[in-house]
């Protein structure tokens, strides 16, 4: 039986795309898997030439499709239990020399595996490696144990996953999150990590682009780029904590999560507590940098020790940076409940 499924929206032109498919194809006929490609980039010389592929391609014409329909038309289109993202300027390829995880026998205790992740850069070559799993047995020393290893570097993204779970996830995002911007990756897999423990299979090689990061002034012209499309103020990366602590606490306070209820309120009480404490001790230290009514609301949420309290306040906080926000997270946070 087929257990794994890689999914790639993708939106370059053939000749741009070509490697990373035909890496993508080339695995999954070493590891008895699919590729589904969900392609709108309106290029039909890329349309006709992967029409016609061998069985293990699903190819999707989404034309039409905005970046998130995609995304969720690739997942969509999997019927397999696990899923792996992919992006298409990204390579990957299957180590024969050391045995793979065992999908079929993974613990249930564990959402999915970590491939051996190398991130490159054009002309430079594998510029850094990341080799870890996911073992603490709790979700938020699995939070704590990912910002340790991550540094920085959220290619862990493109990691595998079962795919009930992780679907859920990102539906719950594309149909109700109040910006479904693309800087939500970081609270995504952060919450897809507290979820289950990740096992690690270096005989899976994922090559992460990062050429759009591949130095300061593209990383800000990056960061930049994301709030703006999102619908947010050009300087919302000095809010960029309290939306993470937002979208966490959102996430993880699904009843439908694989956590169990305890589980839930331990992580929910560690992003109201040392989590949020984050974003509060930033304002305090460059209080210049933010509105008298965000300074009042941070010494509020100092003095409060209640864990929704401090998450209303939050919702306040959101109000701050945009109009409206505090309403789009507060139906987020219904749906999810729902």
């Amino acid at each position: 039986m087929t257990l794994l499924s890689l999914c790639m929206p993708s939106n370059r032109k053939f000749e741009a795309s070509r490697r990373s498919i035909e890496t993508a194809l080339d695995y999954c006929a070493a590891r008895d898997a699919f590729l589904v490609v969900a392609d709108n980039s309106g290029d039909a010389e890329k349309r006709e030439y992967w029409s016609r592929h061998p069985s293990r391609l699903t190819y999707l014409n989404t034309d039409d499709f905005d970046v998130g329909r995609n995304f969720l038309a690739a997942i969509g289109a999997a019927e397999t239990p696990f899923v792996m993202m992919m992006g298409d300027d990204d390579e990957i390829a299957f180590n024969a020399q050391i045995q793979p995880v065992d999908l079929a026998s993974l613990p249930v205790d564990h959402l999915g595996v970590r491939p051996l992740t190398q991130v490159f850069l054009t002309g430079r070559g594998v510029v850094r490696v990341q080799e870890f799993g996911l073992v603490e047995n709790d979700p938020v020393g699995r939070i704590m144990e990912y910002s340790k290893l991550a540094g920085g570097d959220n290619s862990a993204f493109y990691s595998i996953f079962r795919r009930e779970p992780y679907a859920d996830l990102m539906q719950l995002f594309a149909d109700h999150h109040p910006t479904r911007g693309a800087y939500c990756d970081w609270a995504q897999v952060t919450a897809l990590f507290a979820y289950g423990k990740m096992a690690y299979d270096p005989s899976t090689v994922f090559k992460y682009n990062k050429d759009q990061w591949s130095n300061i002034q593209k990383i800000e012209k990056q960061v930049v780029r994301l709030f703006v499309e999102a619908g947010l103020p050009a300087d919302s990366e000095k809010y960029d904590a309290l939306l993470r602590f937002l979208d966490l606490f959102v996430f993880l306070s699904r009843p439908r999560s694989p956590l169990a209820a305890t589980e839930s309120q331990e992580a929910l009480a560690f992003l109201s507590g040392a989590f949020f404490n984050i974003y509060l001790r930033q304002v305090k230290q460059s209080p210049e940098k933010y509105s008298e009514t965000m300074q009042y609301l941070v010494d509020l949420a100092l003095e409060e020790v209640d864990m929704m309290s401090r998450f209303h306040i939050a919702l306040v906080m959101a109000d701050n940076i945009k109009p409206g926000l505090k309403n789009g997270y507060i139906e987020f946070y219904k749906a999810a409940q729902a």
